[in-house]
């Protein structure tokens, strides 16, 4: 009887091991082939490849006995001898220093200290060695100043009430009954410097002076802070540092406030878009405040551009209507706060502040009109294709190209209306001409705003606008706008 033995050859996913199995569980190498009947040869393969994977391949295992013996001894060394093993009369081994490489180990006094002292170095290859720890205890049993030893000094955080979100009513009961401490410790100025002892000294005055606070006052100051931080969810990811601003302006409102409304009555004060509201509101309002300040540049926070404009963008999808009156008023409030004066009582029959403030949109409304009357025909179609491009620099170089103009679109008339460039090309020539002259560069300095991406949206070219850039000058100015750049 003869017997038939198959030899064909199959690759893993048909062996008989893996049928039916996810591929995950499949055994072998991918590109390997085997025969049907080979059960123990895909499962040594895959033991090879995860021996590979492990990097258990780069040395044998007599060569991983060897280096696990040595750390075994290494670690051995460095614990202290035994008393019996001094009754023995064995010696101290002596602890080489560490390093990577071989002429260390022949002679240690080639491991030397880098320039910079953090690490060793080998002063033969320039192997860098171990790292240098500078320890804090100091070895002196002496005052700080006059230990003259070498030794690491431990950071210290900054932490006061504006660093931390605000409390409930609970846990600041418990926070206040804490223990508080007997004495006053001096403070070194040449140790913390001006610049930390003055903040220590803002909240030590802020802590006085919410002392003086009803408590009442008080617990409406908290639940304004509570209610800030509750806000703080819609503008996430914030950083800290912007919190905190918002916690002390928040603070700083709140206790100018508070001071104004105990001297003014109801019925004379300007303040009616603040006085009698919820503290919803007012820390709604204080959050659009503290906003608008960042946004105008009277204040600034060390945040990145980045993240103040992402923050400034999620604040307006969330900002209520009609707080416009509100956040006036609260900035006038910041502003005798941070000058450290009080808001004046407020006199019999004065306008409020919403008043003022209709009389400016009033008085900005009918100059705008007298504006749009400015040249004509060709004054609107100039300014029509001034409004769209707000996107070089804003909407404020737009307003400031409009009053710039205004009287002088006789002079320019004649030069735009011959040009061979299009309107928007036209208008950003125009444009120009009003941003040099606020910013007081000459035609020869360099603009960030010529931009060839940007003139080619226009369909025109650097040298085209420059064209008309130089004659606009020329008929804005009695001279040559070679001598206006020279001078």
């Amino acid at each position: 009887m003869n017997l038939t033995v198959d030899v064909a050859l199959v690759r893993r996913r048909y062996h008989p091991s893996n049928v039916g199995k996810p591929m995950a569980a499949w055994v072998g190498t991918e590109n390997g082939r085997y025969s049907p009947h080979d059960v123990v040869g895909p499962i040594l393969d895959s033991m090879k490849l995860y021996a590979l994977s492990q990097g258990s391949h780069a040395c044998t295992l007599e060569e991983q006995t060897l280096k696990r013996r040595k750390r075994e001894q290494e670690a051995k060394a460095k614990k202290p001898m035994t008393f019996l093993a001094v009754l023995q009369g064995e010696k101290e081994p002596t602890l080489k220093p560490k390093a990577n490489c071989p002429c260390v180990e022949k002679n240690p006094k080639l491991l030397v200290e880098s320039n910079d002292g953090d690490c060793m170095v080998c002063s033969s290859c320039g192997i860098v060695g171990p790292a240098i720890a500078i320890s804090q205890t100091r070895e002196k049993a002496c005052a700080a100043e006059d230990d003259k030893t070498k030794h690491a000094d431990a950071p210290k955080a900054v932490n006061d009430r504006f660093s931390e979100p605000a409390l409930n009513l609970k846990m600041a009961r418990q926070a206040k009954e804490g223990p508080k401490p007997g004495a006053i410790l001096g403070t070194d100025r040449t140790v913390f410097g001006f610049a930390a002892e003055n903040v220590k000294r803002m909240v030590a005055r802020a802590d006085r002076a919410r002392e003086t606070l009803s408590a009442k006052d008080q617990t409406r100051e908290l639940q304004l802070l509570v209610r800030l931080e509750k806000l703080f969810q819609h503008l996430e990811p914030a950083p800290d540092a912007l919190k905190r601003y918002m916690r002390v302006e928040s603070y700083s409102f709140f206790h100018a406030y508070i001071d104004h409304c105990s001297k003014c009555e109801s019925a004379h004060c300007r303040f009616s878009g603040l006085r009698g509201k919820s503290l919803q509101y007012l820390a709604t309002t204080c959050m659009a405040a503290t906003i608008e300040q960042l946004s105008d540049g009277s204040c600034t926070v060390e945040v990145q551009p980045e993240q103040l404009e992402a923050i400034i963008e999620r604040h307006g999808e969330n900002v209520p209507a009609g707080t416009r009156t509100a956040v006036r008023e609260l900035r006038l409030f910041l502003d005798a706060a941070h000058k450290e004066t009080e808001m004046p009582v407020c006199a019999a029959g004065s306008q409020t502040v919403a008043v003022e403030l209709a009389a400016e949109d009033e008085k900005k409304r009918v100059a705008e009109e007298e504006s749009e009357k400015e040249g004509g025909a060709f004054g609107r179609q100039l300014r029509v294709f001034l409004r769209k491009l707000h996107f070089v620099e804003g909407r404020d170089l737009v307003e400031h190209t409009m009053q710039f103009y205004i009287g002088k679109y006789e002079a320019i008339q004649a030069s735009v209306e011959a040009s061979d460039l299009s309107w928007p090309a036209r208008a950003f020539a125009a444009m120009e001409i009003a941003a040099r002259a606020k910013e007081g560069l000459g035609l020869r300095e360099h603009s960030s705003r010529m931009r060839p991406a940007l003139l080619a949206s226009l369909g025109a070219t650097s040298v085209a606008v420059m064209e008309l850039v130089q004659e606009l000058y020329d008929r804005l100015n009695t001279g040559s706008s070679a001598d206006h750049a020279c001078a």
